[in-house]
């Protein structure tokens, strides 16, 4: 059996059915399940396109498609903070290491200040509020836009959702442990300040990064990563 249009759009309804709401994962199963269900059909002539598409679901594990969801939605999850960390180094670069060393000593210098702390949970309060804003309108934006697409990208997801509040998220805890409270922050010792400076230095880089320049380049990372985005 050659599938038709009308088979491929059938399987994309299968995937749907079967909570698979990405596009781009949708397809990567389709490509799978159609190759292997004219394999089936190969092998059987006399199986109707449904029962060969059920044989070939059937040789996925007991949660369907969600353990494929799972793995691809890990790994685009680690895509996105690999690509954060490819924009830190740079900051660790010329020019931009110039302005990472002023800063740093900067926060350093602040920490012999009595309103050191203050400053440091403003900065840290700034960076994790509009992280939280920012993804709440790329919700919004994203649920427009799919009224009008039909289509879902779970990159797209999560550079502008996903992303952005894990950021946010892992931000507050690493704060939370490693920057000591009030009078504790005061008698830190030397070791703890450099520490100290780095961290919020560091959050401030996060921060630029996860709001400006990702979703600057979030367009061309898309296109990067799909290639049938560009049709879009």
């Amino acid at each position: 059996m050659k599938l038709t249009d009308i088979h491929i759009e059938e399987i994309y309804k299968f995937t749907r059915k079967h909570y698979v709401e990405y596009y781009d994962v949708q397809t990567e199963l389709v490509d799978h399940l159609a190759n292997d269900i004219e394999s089936i059909c190969a092998e059987n002539s006399n199986l109707t396109f449904e029962q060969a598409r059920d044989t070939s679901f059937k040789k996925f594990d007991v949660f369907g498609f969600m353990t494929v969801v799972e793995q691809k939605q890990s790994y685009m999850t680690k895509k996105y903070f690999k690509i954060i960390l490819k924009f830190a180094k740079e900051w660790f670069q010329l020019p931009k290491i110039i302005l990472t060393i002023l800063l740093f000593i900067g926060f350093y210098q602040l920490q012999n200040n009595s309103n050191a702390y203050t400053v440091y949970v403003t900065v840290f309060g700034f960076v994790f509020i509009a992280q939280v804003t920012l993804t709440i309108i790329n919700a919004r934006k994203l649920k427009k836009e799919f009224k009008i697409t039909q289509k879902k990208w779970l990159f797209k997801n999560i550079i502008n959702v996903q992303g952005l509040i894990y950021s946010a998220f892992l931000l507050f805890y690493v704060f939370d442990f490693f920057v000591p409270d009030g009078k504790d922050f005061l008698m830190m010792g030397d070791f703890r300040k450099v520490f100290s400076a780095f961290f919020i230095t560091f959050i401030v880089i996060f921060g630029y990064i996860t709001l400006i320049i990702i979703p600057k380049k979030a367009e061309e990372l898309l296109k990067e990563t799909y290639p049938e985005y560009k049709l879009i």
